[in-house]
């Protein structure tokens, strides 16, 4: 990516192949062999790709849904590994095998955490989606009793990142089992994973104008991917360039007030018309205020405790936010607003490009930033992520040698753009 004397242009257009928006078989979410059952562990979850198309090249990228694995039979089985197999027209493309150390550590956090002091249900949906987690006490170390289950997390333990000249049309985890005692049986219990290619639906803006720098994009496993309904979200930071010592600087040196950073107060646009569906407005940004205070370590987790149980547990996380609902199935929500500045309310009609509040710094926030996502329904916790692509940037080519198809920005953590 080069950046022009004019301006910072990356594709932000979507035009994909025709190959990427076929539809996906039908597949269960759960299969059965021999009295052991494999789930999806959130109901509605979607497996939506991140796809590119460069040239004759075709990139997918895929998070790994979680699973849930329960012994219905009466002998204990235990879990040899797990193995994840992208297909294309039924044959094997790409296999990624999870096992050993590994992958029983994240058996091990993941069932420790719920058998212990388990976390309130509204932060595990943030985290994994609508689960519905298994009764009684879950297998902490691969072997599975009799009516016993266990979790996989398979989103924080890999990810599927596949590059070839034909696109995945499906996945297939297979699970390699062995019963209990001397002669004990091996098994292979496979659970077909839809995938759902998705495209963006709306003619939308970016709900920004100016200088910005967007982080934390979709292939960040480490930050919003690891969430479930923002898998697809990006933050959105502005550059004080006239005083900064680089275009990375996102304030001015040493900043004492929230005003010192670049995008503090900028004005938030609506990406396209629709009605709002919800607001959180009750986030007091005076508690978020001082640099000095926010930055320290466990400042902002202390305070979110705090405010969950009088301001709820949504707007306590996405600070004050707007969600809007595009009457097509997409929803977008704007998170971490100024404090008082939002100009909506639930029901409002709003056109593309108005005005709907400002860059703050509320909610789970280090900085002042404008946190936004597109999501398949109005819940925070509980949707799908979508893919989002914009109509107001210039749609050149991230790579200038070659012509780029793809369904979002998902070439690095830091893109730079100019929105007129």
């Amino acid at each position: 990516m080069t950046r022009s004397s004019k301006s910072i242009r990356v594709a932000l257009g979507m035009i994909l192949l025709a190959a990427f928006v076929s539809a996906a078989s039908a597949v269960p979410d759960s299969q059965t062999m021999d009295g052991i059952e494999v789930r999806f562990f959130a109901t509605g979850k979607k497996v939506i790709p991140s796809m590119t198309a460069i040239g004759d090249w075709r990139i997918v990228d895929v998070k790994l849904p979680d699973l849930v694995l329960t012994n219905r039979g009466k002998t204990a089985v235990t879990l040899g590994g797990v193995e994840i197999i992208g297909k294309v027209a039924a044959a094997s493309a790409i296999s990624i095998q999870l096992s050993g150390k590994d992958l029983l550590e994240t058996i091990r956090a993941t069932a420790h955490l719920l058998n212990g002091n388990r976390p309130p249900i509204l932060s595990l949906q943030m985290s994994y989606g609508d689960v519905v987690i298994p009764e009684g006490f879950l297998s902490e170390n691969g072997v599975l009793g009799a009516g016993q289950s266990m979790v996989i997390p398979l989103s924080k333990a890999s990810y599927l990142h596949y590059v070839g000249h034909s696109t995945l049309d499906a996945l297939d985890a297979v699970l390699t089992l062995k019963e209990e005692g001397e002669g004990g049986r091996s098994k292979r219990l496979t659970l077909p994973i839809r995938l759902t290619p998705y495209e963006v639906k709306g003619k939308y803006i970016f709900p920004l104008r100016g200088n910005l720098h967007l982080a934390f994009l979709p292939l960040s496993y480490i930050h919003h991917r690891g969430s479930h309904s923002q898998e697809f979200a990006m933050d959105v930071v502005g550059a004080v360039q006239k005083v900064a010592a680089s275009y990375l600087e996102i304030s001015t040196p040493n900043p004492k007030k929230l005003a010192d950073y670049g995008i503090w107060g900028a004005d938030i646009l609506a990406m396209g018309d629709g009605i709002v569906a919800v607001i959180g407005d009750k986030f007091p940004e005076v508690r978020m205020s001082n640099p000095a205070v926010f930055s320290a370590p466990g400042y902002t987790t202390t305070l979110l405790k705090e405010l969950s149980g009088t301001i709820g547990f949504t707007n306590a996380v996405a600070g004050n936010y707007v969600v809007i609902d595009h009457g097509n199935g997409e929803f977008s929500v704007y998170c971490h607003m100024k404090e008082g500045s939002l100009r909506v309310n639930p029901g409002d009609k709003v056109k593309k490009s108005q005005v709907i509040g400002q860059v703050g710094n509320t909610g789970n926030s280090g900085a002042p930033h404008l946190h936004f996502q597109l999501m398949d329904s109005a819940d925070f916790l509980t949707a799908n992520g979508l893919p989002m692509m914009f109509e107001n940037v210039p749609n050149s080519s991230i790579i200038a040698e070659f012509p780029v198809q793809t369904n979002n920005l998902s070439f690095s953590d830091n893109l730079f753009i100019a929105v007129p």
